[in-house]
């Protein structure tokens, strides 16, 4: 399989989607995500003044995504990674590496100190970020809140 790393667009917009609405069905999130919600997700960050959106694209077809805000915190700007998603028979082909890869890069090259991202703390998803170079934050926690 061959696939390049492209800045994702409106014309990626439904392929972005898929992608998301795909990876988070299964193991390990389980989550219903809907394609309408999927594509308002990726259309905020395309909306996002300096957000960074990649696609990795192999023949017009979208098998991969990385979303990442720009913030601007005490120490400079940094790039919040909200997405890093491959489609389920895409995975474990260098797909994922190649798109974290291609954020690092494109966010040094753009002015940013520093990627971060919130994940699972064990298991396959944290072993994957720690073999790219990211190191598990010891000193933050996780809190969310909702009405449900």
């Amino acid at each position: 399989m061959s696939f390049r790393i492209e800045r994702l667009t409106l014309e990626h917009l439904h392929g972005a989607a898929t992608v998301l609405v795909r990876a988070y069905s299964g193991p390990p999130w389980n989550e219903n995500w809907s394609l309408e919600a999927a594509a308002e997700n990726v259309n905020t960050v395309l909306g996002t003044p300096k957000s960074i959106a990649l696609a990795a694209i192999d023949g017009g077809r979208v098998l991969g995504i990385a979303l990442g805000i720009r913030q601007r915190r005490h120490a400079g700007p940094v790039i919040y990674l909200d997405e890093l998603s491959v489609l389920p028979e895409a995975q474990g082909r260098g797909i994922g590496t190649a798109l974290l890869s291609a954020v690092f890069e494109t966010a040094k090259a753009e002015g940013c100190n520093s990627v971060w991202l919130v994940s699972q703390r064990e298991g396959a998803l944290s072993k994957f970020y720690q073999r790219c170079g990211f190191a598990v934050g010891s000193n933050l926690g996780l809190y969310s809140k909702s009405s449900a």
